[in-house]
């Protein structure tokens, strides 16, 4: 009676996909689409703009670190040149001193890298929310049953490639 059960659920599993089969088959083919909301992101009006932000920003942000790296240097260059002249203590004096500004300096290193991820982060991630809200309207409108992200596909053909659709859409939507 045990040996049964297997069987059982084996035949009724194997004919329930036998019964899909023409069901699927009256069914409209799957349509896919696939979109690289990366490119998108610079393509559109709005992403453009906040490159542009970034842009600016991170030459800011370079200018500032590169000036803090430059005192340091300077820092090092003059305790170097007066290393033969000076007392321990003002040896040791001068090297907390340049201890203290290489850590600073490395901490505005991290602090703008943080600071850049999280601008682009606030700068780009309601584009690409609306992005993504554009492309499943349409996903809707065109019939799509599946779109993908372009970088998700391992390969697709070009003609199934939506990204300039999308970047009209959305810079047409205001």
């Amino acid at each position: 009676m045990l040996r049964r059960i297997p069987l059982l659920a084996s035949s009724l599993v194997l004919t329930a996909m036998l019964l899909a089969l023409p069901a699927r088959a009256q069914q409209a083919p799957l349509k896919i689409a696939v979109c690289d909301f990366q490119q998108a992101l610079l393509d559109v009006e709005e992403g453009k703009k906040a490159k542009a932000n970034l842009e600016k920003r991170y030459a800011e942000k370079k200018t500032q670190v590169e000036k803090k790296r430059d005192q340091v240097q300077a820092m090092k260059d003059s305790l170097d040149a007066q290393r033969p002249m000076l007392t321990p203590q003002a040896l040791e004096q001068k090297e907390r001193e340049l201890q203290q500004a290489s850590v600073e300096y490395q901490q505005l290193v991290i602090e703008s890298q943080q600071e850049m991820s999280q601008m682009e982060q606030q700068l780009t991630s309601g584009i690409l929310e609306n992005l993504y809200k554009v492309a499943e309207g349409i996903g809707r409108d065109q019939g799509y049953s599946l779109i993908l992200e372009a970088q998700a596909a391992v390969f697709h053909q070009p003609s199934l490639d939506i990204t300039d659709q999308v970047v009209k859409a959305y810079n047409a939507r205001k």
